[in-house]
């Protein structure tokens, strides 16, 4: 059952070249990337424990396709829920390899089958740039939440509803609005 009021969480990925960090903002809490330089081109990787709502984990792929063990760790586990952030990315951090099968294992659709589908096609000389958000349940369990863009930051909303079955509260991610 339901047992309060949904927890925003609002997911800023900056465009290269844009000056600014992207960040994860939970209820009232703001998480940055760790050793943040809006300089660098990076997936940011960052894991939460649906218990509580507490970051576990943080870590980046600056080639697109590492995956780092800290962040692999929770794989398959329905208590914690992934967000992968880029930052400042250049086709060259389009994820691929571990990175890419990763994603797609936990949710990936539409926004990282785009990317992919711009960069074989058009190729990296004409949307060098891009913007990418996924956050998902790190268990396979539901569908993630998706946004991607090659000319502007994109914005990631959606929420956490609290719900306690026997005692024990988890938070469900819902869409914004729910």
């Amino acid at each position: 059952m339901s047992n309060g009021n949904v927890v925003p969480a609002s997911v800023y990925s900056a465009l290269a070249n844009s000056n600014t960090l992207s960040e994860v903002y939970i209820g009232t809490q703001s998480y940055v990337p760790p050793n943040a330089d809006w300089t660098t081109a990076a997936i940011r990787l960052s894991v939460y424990d649906l218990d509580n709502l507490n970051q576990v984990a943080s870590d980046v792929s600056t080639d697109g396709s590492t995956v780092p063990s800290d962040i692999s760790q929770y794989v398959g586990n329905s208590q914690y829920f992934l967000y992968a952030v880029s930052t400042n990315a250049w086709a060259s951090v389009a994820p691929q390899g571990d990175l890419y099968a990763l994603l797609q294992k936990v949710g990936a659709g539409g926004g990282l089958a785009q990317i992919e589908q711009i960069y074989a096609t058009i190729g990296t000389g004409f949307l060098g740039t891009f913007t990418y958000i996924l956050g998902a349940a790190m268990d396979e369990s539901v569908p993630g939440f998706e946004t991607a863009s090659f000319f502007t930051g994109s914005v990631l909303t959606m929420g956490f509803l609290p719900i306690t079955v026997d005692g024990q509260t988890i938070y469900a991610p819902v869409q914004a609005g729910s």
